[in-house]
């Protein structure tokens, strides 16, 4: 009869609902994306057909062997001694790429194509968006990592 008073106590109810606050704030914390890693790639490049002043475009396809590669165009002010590279970060499907250039000598041919492999990415879709700071050039898209896709995606300022 004492310990069926209990349940009718104030500390009762307090410790039931902490116990229920305990509870839902567990199941509403969100799942661990896990830890960001970042791949930094360089680019060989290579000079397009339309110059400097091709619109700058990225072109992203899936091998046979599952590895992406990025074909960036419209790069401007780059030459052949010059080097673009990207930095990937990726953390869970989520997919930052940066892309970094260093000029170059001025008198050496001019590029305005860079290509890059990405071999780091499992057959699965990812939320990707792809940027260059300097520029302010930037593009986003969802790819699905599976031999044989192909897609072109405009950059935007």
């Amino acid at each position: 009869m004492i310990l069926a008073g209990f349940f009718q106590t104030v500390e009762f109810f307090v410790i039931a609902a902490l116990s229920a606050a305990a509870i839902v704030a567990y199941m509403c914390m969100p799942k661990s994306r896990g830890e960001a890693v970042v791949h930094t790639v360089a680019g060989e490049l290579s000079a397009g057909d339309g110059g400097d002043g091709e619109e700058p475009e990225l072109l992203v396809e899936v091998r046979d062997d599952g590895a992406v590669v990025l074909t960036r165009s419209g790069i401007e002010g780059i030459t052949a001694s010059g080097a673009v590279s990207v930095a990937a970060t990726v953390c869970g499907f989520d997919m930052n790429v940066e892309e970094r250039r260093m000029r170059g000598f001025s008198n050496d041919a001019r590029i305005d194509k860079a290509r890059f492999v990405l071999d780091f990415m499992a057959p699965e879709w990812y939320h990707v968006r792809y940027a260059n700071s300097d520029t302010g050039e930037f593009c986003s898209f969802r790819l699905h990592v599976k031999p044989g896709i192909k897609m072109r995606r405009r950059l935007k300022r």
